[in-house]
């Protein structure tokens, strides 16, 4: 599990780009949401199924990743041990802790009851607000994605400000969580996609500098 936070960002928008059938161009980095879009009047905040203590290793790859190995402290390998993940030197994720029950659902709902808060009350709101979340799930074929769909159906029922769609990505499946229509429908990746969506993002996040106001779509031309 990486939890890079602006690599995730890019990701969502580049996955959405391309398999969301409702996308149009295009999106311009921002903060409080992660993406505007004004075409389709879309705010989009891209955020992990994580619980606080998952947020803990996440502040700790912010701060640290691209060190070199020297660089972190002792009390940091004390911690994660063989989890921190090294490429030529230097530290670019801590892998998933096999040990740890991985409660997808308890997590996702944890995120999106976040999330609805701060959307009710720091962000700039559009027509129309989006969540992408990543549930990193353990096997895929457990995902009860309409449970899901339902506990945030109910949970927004009676807010001011709504999530019309969240975006559940589950690795080789994205569900489309139409709260406008009442929907949901899965989109499959097709076959080579997540290396592509992958290769894609890591490619943009370090091409640029993500600075608020950057269109995305104008770097993929």
């Amino acid at each position: 599990m990486a939890y890079e936070k602006l690599l995730n960002e890019i990701y969502a928008a580049v996955s959405l780009k391309y398999l969301w059938k409702e996308y149009q161009p295009y999106f311009i980095k921002s903060e409080s949401p992660d993406w505007i879009n004004e075409t389709m009047n879309f705010g989009l905040e891209v955020s992990q199924a994580l619980l606080p203590y998952d947020g803990q290793e996440e502040r700790f790859i912010e701060k640290y990743l691209g060190c070199l190995k020297e660089e972190l402290s002792p009390q940091a390998f004390e911690k994660y041990g063989e989890r921190l993940n090294f490429y030529n030197g230097r530290f670019w994720a801590i892998l998933p802790d096999r040990a740890v029950h991985q409660d997808y659902l308890s997590k996702a709902k944890y995120r999106f009851d976040r999330k609805l808060e701060k959307l009710n009350r720091n962000y700039v709101h559009k027509r129309y607000n989006g969540l992408y979340l990543f549930l990193h799930p353990t096997d895929e074929n457990d995902i009860d994605a309409g449970a899901l769909f339902e506990y945030m159906r109910f949970t927004q029922e009676n807010r001011k400000e709504r999530f019309g769609w969240v975006f559940l990505n589950c690795v080789k499946t994205i569900y489309v969580c139409n709260y406008t229509a009442n929907t949901i429908e899965p989109i499959v990746l097709p076959q080579n996609a997540e290396n592509f969506l992958n290769t894609e993002a890591e490619y943009l996040r370090y091409c640029h500098d993500w600075e608020d106001g950057t269109a995305l779509d104008l770097l993929l031309i």
